[in-house]
């Protein structure tokens, strides 16, 4: 476990020790110099200000002595490693402070730097091993955390015992933060562990922060206190909000679009309830975004949002009307869905997911309509995952034209290949059978199916192996190994490999988290 520099604080009232172990190589120990005290009560004063790792302290001081000292230290900074620095006449002070938690001593008169080397060794041990405790320690409560929000999204009613294990107090004021992430799922994967650990130190130096957590993909809850000046932590959530854009857009993220952080900062709160509030607005407000929210805009929204409506059979029929008469050809649809589709969407602000389903349900016939294709399923996924208005339609009007164009360029041979592995993808496929579909050799097949398709016949009976995968686990009840069979892979440990190199996750923490 990689840790940065140990603090080490220096607690001596002999000026000519505190100047000797001032210029020691700390450096070499994995370690700085961070102050010095002559005595304990200063030495309170400086832990406070500068909370060091490792506190090196004299026995017998003025004002404050080491053992009083190390009593302060417990009290108030339990986590600090404390090493004694002694003479021969203070051993029965030693034992005294080894007992109340010192972790080790060297006597002044034999200092050599080994001795503090090995000293200062032992003490990021222990520092490594107290952090491992408490982050496995804060991982088990974010889990708590999550769950009562998970109970919380779903509309339920969290019981006394949730509140009390996640440890959440809501006798003084508290703000809800909802921090989303505009950001494909695959990309997503690649920068999700420095995205947490860039929440992990806010709230480690924020003392406004209280925690963290996450109950969704791409989506995480802050927790803050609510007594601070809401200047002071707006302009905060700003810059971290701006940061995680920066994480986001990183090289090894691969994305085509700029990918984007936002969040909602609500009022401060003083109940369970108000939490409660809090959160079922904030799903109001994201749903609002939808129509509201610049795809490249990075912020946070503080204003209330303007209502929704409910796709009634009225507004159905007119959607439904408006896109059958568009259809008739491409251009009239690909004007009707940037023009007066978007004015009725903006004019109606119906509720993204059943517009997003209706939506679904016609591009679904439309796909039907041109030559008996299927819309895929990383089709659907990119429609139901749109994150605003604008970015649905982009999605529908690419789908249309790639439509199009797949029309006019593939060769008939190639359109029946395609059908024909759409139709048997469940069965065993091989090029020598697709050839003998088609009427045309392997080698050539194979070769004209590169050309025209951009992959392998293998490559492309993959992806919708994959698609096909994607979309079973996301949208039915079926185990694991059942989607295998259905997409024609039958052992379950190729279909394992296959799904993670596909996705980067396996199949079953897809379906649990997907």
């Amino acid at each position: 476990m990689a840790i940065k520099p140990l603090g080490v604080l220096i607690v001596e009232d002999e000026i000519p020790l505190r100047q000797e172990l001032r210029i020691f190589p700390w450096e070499a120990c994995g370690a700085e110099w961070i102050g010095e005290a002559s005595n304990g009560s200063e030495a309170m004063q400086l832990c406070a200000e500068r909370t060091p790792d490792v506190v090196i302290t004299d026995i017998t001081m003025p004002v404050m002595d080491g053992i009083a000292l190390i009593r302060e230290l417990r009290k108030r900074h339990p986590n600090v490693q404390i090493i004694l620095l002694t003479c021969h006449s203070d051993f029965h002070y030693v034992q005294e402070a080894l007992r109340l938690g010192a972790l080790e001593y060297i006597l002044k008169v034999s200092l050599e730097e080994e001795e503090l080397k090995q000293a200062m060794d032992k003490a990021r041990a222990a520092v490594v091993k107290e952090r491992m405790v408490q982050e496995h320690a804060r991982r088990e409560q974010r889990q708590l955390q999550a769950a009562l929000f998970g109970k919380l999204l779903h509309g339920q009613e969290p019981v006394g015992s949730d509140w009390q294990l996640m440890t959440l107090s809501v006798d003084l004021p508290i703000r809800l933060v909802r921090l989303m992430l505009d950001i494909p799922p695959l990309a997503y994967l690649a920068v999700k562990e420095t995205v947490q650990q860039r929440l992990t130190e806010q709230e480690k130096r924020d003392p406004s922060w209280l925690t963290w957590l996450t109950v969704r993909e791409r989506e995480y809850f802050v927790l803050l206190e609510g007594r601070t000046p809401p200047n002071a932590v707006l302009e905060s959530l700003r810059t971290v909000v701006q940061h995680l854009t920066e994480l986001l857009n990183r090289e090894e993220t691969k994305q085509e679009r700029w990918a984007t952080a936002y969040a909602l900062f609500s009022k401060p709160v003083t109940s369970k309830e108000g939490v409660a509030s809090a959160l079922a607005y904030s799903n109001e407000w994201k749903d609002a975004l939808f129509y509201d929210r610049c795809p490249e805009e990075s912020t946070v929204y503080t204003q209330h949002s303007l209502p929704l409506s409910d796709l009634t059979e009225k507004k159905t029929k007119e959607l439904n009307e408006m896109l059958r008469k568009a259809s008739l050809s491409p251009a009239s649809l690909k004007e009707c869905l940037l023009g007066e589709f978007r004015e009725w969407c903006i004019a109606e602000r119906v509720k993204p997911n059943q517009l997003k389903e209706r939506v679904l349900h016609w591009q679904v016939d439309w796909h039907r309509q041109q030559d008996g294709a299927v819309l895929s399923a990383a089709r659907m996924g990119l429609l139901m995952d749109a994150g605003t208005l604008a970015e649905m339609i982009a999605n529908i009007v690419q789908d249309m034209e790639a439509a199009e164009l797949g029309k006019t360029r593939s060769r008939f041979e190639i359109r029946l290949a395609v059908q024909w592995i759409k139709d048997h993808l469940k069965e065993p496929i091989s090029l020598p059978v697709i050839a003998e579909q088609v009427g045309l050799s392997p080698h050539y097949i194979s070769r004209l199916f590169r050309e025209e398709t951009g992959s392998t016949v293998n490559q492309y009976i993959t992806r919708l192996r994959m698609e096909k995968a994607i979309e079973l686990l996301r949208h039915s009840n079926k185990k694991v190994y059942e989607v295998a069979e259905e997409v024609g892979i039958p052992s379950y440990r190729y279909f394992t490999v296959t799904f993670r190199n596909w996705t980067g996750v396996s199949p079953t923490d897809y379906k649990r988290n997907g």
